[in-house]
């Protein structure tokens, strides 16, 4: 009788700790559409900290620790393999810099949850890795059940992100695996416009130009409407006219002052010690979404009920403004400081 209540007591642990973790199922797939094979996907888990988050799930509202079905890097090579065929030399590499979630306020009805997400992708050939891909984020979803909504767009939030890295190729130097860990950092000093020598004058099509420093050829004048918004550059030689329109502009320098284009027209971009930002919110940056399919990383549509903070555009724009940094690597927004 003892041992057949020991057996009782172990089978009822077991169930009830079975019953406080929340899995992340890895369905949809990473399929590789490009002419780039890579012959694995592995994975260099360099989080802080290793716990994803503990969130209420369910009607009981029963607390939940959210984890992957082995590690990182087993989860990713098997869902990998589903769907590719592994090719030959060159390996992906997804270093993952951060995943948490946590869930904050409620109106009664829904609950607003976050997610903080920060991810570096590589290809890796021999003992070297090249650049392919970051981003660092924080997603906010609103929903009756948003743990579980946020759970189940993990994978698909990953999915982005890894086929978006699937059709860049690779830049910058080749680098060793202990270069891995501060990767960002290693490169800025590499960047003219990231020195201390002042920007120069002229117009920049995109982040590249503008980070090297090498604005568009001649002597472009900006033309401002009545409304004071820029509305074109215009260069004149030979009798001949080259008008470069605002939309198709990255940033402009005038006077050693830049200015970057943004979804509210040019604001000015200031730099510190952690590089160059805008003093703004979402509200500024991105435009508002007008039903239930947003946009994510600025790439696609399509994660019904998770949207990047701030989609919300009306209340994001009235709020307060902070210090938006431009990724040197990417050319896009830096979110991971909010």
């Amino acid at each position: 009788m003892r041992k057949l209540m020991q057996l009782a007591f172990i089978f009822v642990t077991i169930v009830a700790f079975a019953q406080t973790k929340e899995v992340i199922k890895f369905r949809g797939n990473i399929l590789n559409y490009t002419e780039n094979p890579y012959s694995f996907f592995k994975v260099i888990d360099q989080r802080e900290d290793k716990q994803i988050g503990t969130l209420p799930f369910g009607e009981q509202k029963e607390m939940k620790e959210v984890v992957f079905p082995s590690t990182p890097d087993a989860d990713f090579s098997a869902w990998y393999l589903k769907s590719n065929q592994p090719g030959k030399l060159t390996d992906f590499v997804l270093v993952l810099k951060k995943l948490k979630l946590s869930t904050g306020e409620s109106d009664g009805k829904n609950t607003e949850g976050k997610m903080e997400f920060s991810a570096q992708t590589f290809a890796k050939t021999g003992d070297k890795y090249q650049f392919l891909y970051k981003k660092d984020t924080v997603f906010t979803f609103y929903d009756k059940e948003v743990s579980e909504l946020m759970v189940k767009n993990i994978p698909a939030i990953f999915s982005v992100f890894i086929k978006k890295s699937y059709s860049l190729n690779p830049t910058g130097n080749l680098v060793s695996l202990n270069d891995l860990a501060d990767y960002t950092s290693l490169v800025k000093t590499n960047y003219p416009a990231l020195k201390e020598a002042p920007l120069k004058d002229g117009i920049y099509l995109d982040y590249i130009s503008f980070f090297n420093q090498t604005p568009e050829q001649g002597d472009y004048v900006l033309e401002i409407n009545n409304k004071g918004d820029v509305t074109k550059a215009v260069k004149e030689e030979n009798g001949k006219k080259t008008k470069i329109p605002a939309y198709k502009i990255f940033a402009y320098v005038e006077k050693g002052k830049a200015r970057k284009s943004t979804f509210s027209g040019f604001l000015d971009l200031d730099k510190d010690e952690n590089g160059f930002y805008l003093l703004a919110n979402r509200g500024h940056l991105f435009p508002v979404q007008s039903n239930s399919t947003y946009g994510m990383f600025g790439l696609i549509g399509g994660i019904a009920g998770a949207i990047e903070q701030g989609a919300r555009q009306k209340k994001m724009k009235s709020g307060g403004s902070g210090k938006v940094y431009i990724d040197p690597l990417t050319g896009e927004y830096d979110f991971s400081e909010e």
